[in-house]
């Protein structure tokens, strides 16, 4: 599995489960085929530059992302009430650097079977993260005096600290302009790009699947969120085209994880 280290300079860092108090899903270890250690942040990182090829059709993550849908299953089957809250609170979170920051630091800790420390928080980031906590069906229970927190549904908890620690990797305009994605409902669309961009990663605005992409208001957004991401993004009358960037690392994928996340959650 990977986690988020405080002592590394970025990227998903994968750890054995041996002696683990929390023994994470098959489902969540999967995942993994990703990341490699330190690749977002560390430009030192051998073959990490490469990883994402330059000035390519954004179909060229359609593999790396064909699991995605596994992994964020446990959001499609949540009942629809307990899955809005979610989203809701997700979004929300988008809007606060520090809490998205603060939310990889309490999954870390969970994943280590240490109590997060919450105290840097004001106390009305704290409720807000262990409202958040308990959407998940995290629960604060006591062995030996000590107080941890066990998640009830491990699938559901994977799916979120995957989500979570692609959060934590993108920069603060990225998060907002992702917001504002969500509110302007264009995530499912976004989501489909990779699997039907032809080789040159163009798709043709008549695409019904698309389509919310034909609105110049929209289309911006959208644009300055791949921008951010290393990905560019042009429209003509009758098409959009969507080509990394030169040396674009990790971030088209660490981007797409958080699409596909929400889009899970969302279902819009």
């Amino acid at each position: 599995e990977f986690c988020l280290l405080d002592e590394q300079q970025g990227g998903f860092e994968k750890e054995s489960t041996e002696g683990s108090a929390y023994p994470h899903s098959v489902q969540f270890r999967d995942a993994s085929f990703l990341y490699q250690p330190d690749a977002v942040d560390n430009e030192m990182y051998s073959g990490a530059k490469n990883l994402v090829p330059s000035d390519a059709s954004i179909r060229i993550l359609k593999q790396d992302l064909s699991r995605l849908k596994t992994q964020f299953q446990p959001f499609v089957k949540l009942p629809e009430e307990k899955r809005r809250a979610l989203y809701k609170t997700l979004c929300e979170l988008l809007l606060h650097e520090e809490m998205v920051t603060a939310l990889g630091d309490v999954f870390d800790d969970i994943c280590t079977g240490d109590k997060p420390d919450l105290q840097e928080l004001k106390l009305e980031q704290q409720r807000d993260l262990l409202d958040f906590l308990q959407l998940l069906g995290c629960s604060l229970q006591t062995e030996l005096l000590l107080q941890k927190y066990q998640p009830q549904d491990e699938e559901l908890f994977s799916a979120a600290h995957l989500l979570i620690s692609a959060l934590s990797e993108l920069p603060d305009d990225t998060l907002v302009l992702l917001c504002a994605c969500c509110d302007l409902q264009v995530v499912p669309a976004l989501c489909c790009l990779p699997n039907i961009a032809s080789a040159d990663g163009t798709v043709a605005l008549s695409t019904p699947l698309v389509a919310t992409l034909a609105d110049r208001g929209r289309f911006e957004v959208v644009q300055r969120l791949f921008a951010s991401s290393n990905i560019n993004l042009e429209m003509t009358e009758s098409s959009v085209k969507a080509v990394t960037m030169k040396e674009p690392r990790f971030f088209p994928l660490v981007l797409y994880v958080a699409l596909y996340g929400f889009h899970a959650l969302g279902g819009n």
